[in-house]
């Protein structure tokens, strides 16, 4: 595991407080405590503007939410992805659900679709009140509207390998993408192969881009042509596997390996393949990313980067129970190491006799 020099002090949430609220209205923090807590003696034009301000700023009292971190109740974990529907999802849900076990808590999981139906902010408390100890965001962007709003509550969020790199107060977990794309484009390298297509994830995603640096730079190293403007960007999707394997696979001169940036991408590519009449390895050899369980299942077996996906999820929990402690961490960005295994998807190069 590798992980960056910094601390993660400005990690902390800092939640909206009764002081805060009482500074706002201009009334004394006894009086905001007042209407928070639904006593009497204060005006109602008073308790109006402190009720207002109080829900502008996201303020959650003490005594309302729900976060037991070390008490009688099971702390929540909130885990948000664009879909549950993909392996690696599945996969790093599953990591969650084991440390979350280990630590007696338990995670509730949204799609994001469900949080766009309302503010951020009403999102945020809502979780606040519901007992939740921190969030877990599995998306296809950060939002720091949504990051707001959960420092508000006082709600901790860890990012997994986010589209974006966000700002350096952020956690974020993920896998040494770079190593990985390094990895495997020499592999193919090593094989014999010199014309290699890359097919990307989403266009800017800070795991897509470091991964294609790591293709960049093998081929380079190599002395290899490379344009990285003919790289097909998408979603980690089997369609766009296929849609790119096609146009790629369709060119005057194909390329004769092509590394996917994911193993559903890769599935993809190998049904373009098959639709073109090319043999996987014979003509087309093909690396994926993830070492999912599609990878150990499709025919021929695919060789791909294995990233501990299940860690990843082990580590994004762990790192809320920190935070939720009122711990400190050592670093605000944690990357676990990669490794290529070797299958059968791909072969040495076929010499033209």
């Amino acid at each position: 595991m590798t992980t960056t020099a910094q601390t993660a002090e400005g990690a902390r949430p800092r939640r909206i407080t009764l002081s805060r609220v009482a500074d706002e209205a201009g009334v004394s923090v006894a009086t905001a405590s007042k209407v928070i807590n639904g006593r009497g003696g204060v005006g109602e034009e008073t308790r109006r503007l402190i009720e207002e301000i109080a829900d502008r700023l996201g303020y959650v009292s003490v005594g309302e939410r729900e976060r037991p971190v070390r008490g009688k109740r099971e702390p929540l974990i909130e885990l948000v992805s664009d879909t549950f529907l993909n392996p690696y999802t599945l996969l790093l849900l599953s990591g969650a659900v084991t440390a979350a076990e280990n630590a007696e808590s338990a995670i509730v999981t949204r799609q994001l679709s469900a949080i766009a139906r309302q503010t951020p902010l009403k999102w945020a408390q809502r979780l606040a009140l519901g007992g939740r100890i921190g969030v877990i965001e599995v998306t296809s962007q950060f939002s720091a509207e949504r990051e707001r709003a959960l420092r508000k509550v006082g709600l901790p969020v860890v990012l997994v390998d986010p589209i974006e790199v966000p700002r350096m107060s952020l956690v974020s977990v993920g896998a040494t993408n770079w190593a990985g794309g390094l990895e495997a484009t020499q592999h193919l390298i090593e094989l014999g192969h010199s014309n290699i297509a890359y097919i990307g994830g989403p266009r800017g995603a800070a795991c897509d881009v470091a991964r294609t640096h790591g293709y960049q730079a093998a081929m380079q190293q190599a002395s290899l042509h490379i344009d990285l403007t003919e790289v097909i960007h998408g979603p980690f999707t089997f369609e766009h596997g296929l849609t790119a394997g096609l146009q790629v696979l369709s060119r005057p001169t194909p390329p004769t390996a092509i590394f996917a940036a994911s193993d559903v991408t890769a599935m993809g590519v190998m049904e373009a393949a098959r639709t073109l009449g090319i043999s996987i390895p014979g003509q087309l050899s093909i690396v994926g990313f993830d070492n999912t369980m599609l990878a150990h299942t499709s025919s021929p077996r695919l060789t791909t980067i294995h990233q501990p996906v299940e860690e990843i999820g082990q580590t994004a929990v762990q790192t809320v129970h920190t935070l939720a402690r009122g711990e400190v961490l050592p670093s605000k960005r944690v990357e676990l190491a990669t490794h290529l295994v070797i299958r059968d998807s791909t072969a040495p190069l076929k010499r033209n006799e």
